[in-house]
């Protein structure tokens, strides 16, 4: 007997265009299965698209105490409902992601790019001890990462490597632009600001922006932040103190990544660790299949694919090493 499947997800709204929701919009296409996720879809209580019912999270952690309770009932209730439907449920997101609590885990298979690598983490230790067990299986998103799961002493045989996937009739190899301005391109932003956590730094801006002054100070070149609205205040400082306001351009919206991709020359991926990042971010992925080279540092595995097929430059997490890097990129950008 076939078995019905489901996926349920917080963001997965096809026109958000986020990794976990490209990803889905193609998984969901491709087995045409339906979608349970939810994003701020205005007044209304929720909206159906297609294969997709998007439940209004407006309210969820909004200041209203009544209404983000009365939001926080409504999803529950849909998504209990949703869950009776299906055999199997794909639930992409990290190892906290709150559905995680509330879902029949011997139906849910987890999907998973990152995951801290300090065993004190207190999210490690209730995801090994509390839900790990009970999961039907676990998709890694890297070596690393399915590697660091055995670590853990969860089963192998619940843990399968399937790397993050692109539509590759969206993102296609393009001619790069023509022009002597060399245009980078910068689409890995925090998805939530803590504060007891540097996610800023550790997502390597400062050291971008740093290494990006000196690239531009002998090289005419432009750099474009897609950024998701999180550390606006820092980030602008930052820009101002590096006298960099003429050439960083700062996207604070959903971008047509395709366009972006062709616009450009060149993807970044200056991450200090793992934390708050996959191991292989799909950004890297789109432009690689775009036919863009990736300058990266070498804490990713993304590093050990871009070394191995020679599809751009890898770098110390350091500035130094950055900037070499981006100028190793544009000596033998034809190469790359």
């Amino acid at each position: 007997m076939d078995q019905k499947i489901g996926i349920i997800g917080v963001a997965l709204a096809p026109q958000f265009n986020e990794a976990y929701a490209n990803e889905m919009f193609l998984l969901s296409k491709e087995l045409r299965i339906p979608v349970l996720t939810c994003n701020d879809v205005g007044l209304v209580p929720f909206k159906k698209v297609e294969q997709y019912l998007i439940v209004n999270m407006k309210f969820l952690s909004g200041k209203n105490p009544i209404l983000s309770l009365l939001n926080g009932v409504f999803l529950y209730l849909c998504v209990k409902l949703f869950e009776r439907k299906f055999d199997i449920i794909f639930l992409p997101g990290g190892i906290n992601i709150r559905f995680l609590n509330y879902l029949n885990l011997k139906k849910c298979i987890l999907i998973i790019n990152t995951i801290p690598f300090n065993n004190e983490d207190k999210e490690v230790g209730i995801f090994i001890e509390k839900f790990a067990p009970k999961l039907r299986g676990i998709i890694a998103q890297s070596k690393r990462l399915r590697d660091r799961l055995i670590e853990l002493e969860i089963d192998p045989q619940k843990i399968h490597l399937i790397y993050p996937w692109v539509d590759l009739n969206k993102f296609s190899n393009t001619k790069p632009p023509d022009s002597e301005e060399i245009r980078i391109l910068f689409a890995s932003a925090p998805l939530t600001e803590r504060p007891d956590e540097n996610i800023f730094e550790w997502k390597g801006i400062s050291l971008l922006l740093e290494a990006f002054k000196e690239f531009a100070e002998y090289t005419k070149a432009t750099l474009c932040l897609l950024w998701r609205g999180y550390y606006n205040d820092i980030l602008e400082r930052k820009i101002r103190e590096l006298d960099l306001e003429s050439r960083v351009s700062v996207i604070n919206e959903v971008g047509d990544m395709p366009g972006l991709y062709a616009q450009s020359h060149i993807t970044v991926i200056p991450f200090l660790n793992t934390r708050w990042s996959p191991e292989i971010p799909l950004s890297a992925v789109e432009s690689l299949a775009c036919g863009r080279p990736v300058v990266t540092t070498d804490v990713v595995e993304l590093s050990k694919i871009i070394q191995t097929y020679k599809c751009g430059c890898i770098a110390k997490p350091t500035k130094e090493d950055f900037l070499l890097a981006l100028k190793n990129c544009k000596e033998n950008y034809a190469e790359y």
